[in-house]
């Protein structure tokens, strides 16, 4: 029987998993707890569900045949100025394809987190899988009647609010109204690609499901309970079990 004991969990992806042979054996009144975690801020805030829109060229001279520049993301982590180079390399690319004069420019005001896009074609907001909540903007077309276009809402780059680290042999905790095994969350303070260490100064720890350890699994996902991805970058949790009260 163990007392105290530290484990740790090394690899490339969000979900961790280790086998153990002989299995830990461990006290009734065993108790577990994130000691540390480290990776990198890789967590991409653009994927496949909002990475795309469009822009119709306007042309008095041709308008029973449209022409539509299609704009697509690859999956990623962004700032608003990645975002605006992106676009505009595929809309320059177009122009050059098409003898096009197509403009587009977006920025954030820095007091309430509105974006505003200038635009000399009609957006498309209104597609599948588009990036209009993206930018706070409604899901339809918008067309260059004014200069700037401000959007409805605040710019939405970090749809990912909480990270939980989830154990499995876990238990005690609640999401909302459900059980979880979730034994910790963070959010990154880090610039997108930078060093993320959380070593929690207070260990809070939390009741085992099972006392024979054979196998353990630990996930990273948002406050949702969806998993997420950080590109295959490092990642090391290290979790400390003891005996209550000791």
């Amino acid at each position: 029987m163990y007392e105290s004991v530290t484990l740790s969990l090394t690899g490339n992806a969000t979900i961790l998993s280790v086998n153990y042979f002989p299995s830990i054996n461990l006290y009734e009144d065993s108790e577990i707890a994130l000691l540390c975690l480290q990776s990198f801020n890789s967590f991409p805030n653009i994927n496949e569900n909002k990475n795309k829109f469009s822009i119709q060229i306007v042309d008095d001279e041709n308008n029973n045949t449209p022409m539509m520049c299609y704009i697509k993301l690859e999956e990623g982590c962004y700032e608003i100025e990645d975002i605006n180079q992106r676009v505009k390399k595929q809309i320059d690319d177009y122009s050059s394809e098409n003898l096009t004069k197509l403009t587009f420019d977006i920025s954030v005001d820095p007091n309430d987190f509105r974006s505003y896009i200038k635009c000399n074609g009609i957006l498309h907001f209104q597609i599948p899988f588009c990036m209009a909540p993206v930018f706070g903007f409604d899901k339809r077309q918008y067309k260059p009647e004014y200069a700037i276009h401000r959007s409805e809402k605040a710019v939405n780059l970090n749809t990912i609010n909480s990270i939980k680290v989830m154990c499995n042999i876990a238990q005690g905790s609640f999401n909302n109204h459900l059980q979880s095994h979730s034994i910790y969350e963070f959010f990154p303070s880090e610039r997108t690609g930078s060093k993320v260490m959380q070593t929690p100064p207070n260990l809070i720890y939390y009741k085992l499901n099972k006392t024979n350890i054979d196998s353990i699994t630990v996930q990273l996902v948002d406050q949702d309970h969806n998993p997420i991805g950080n590109f295959g970058e490092a990642l090391t949790i290290v979790l400390h079990i003891k005996r209550y009260g000791s």
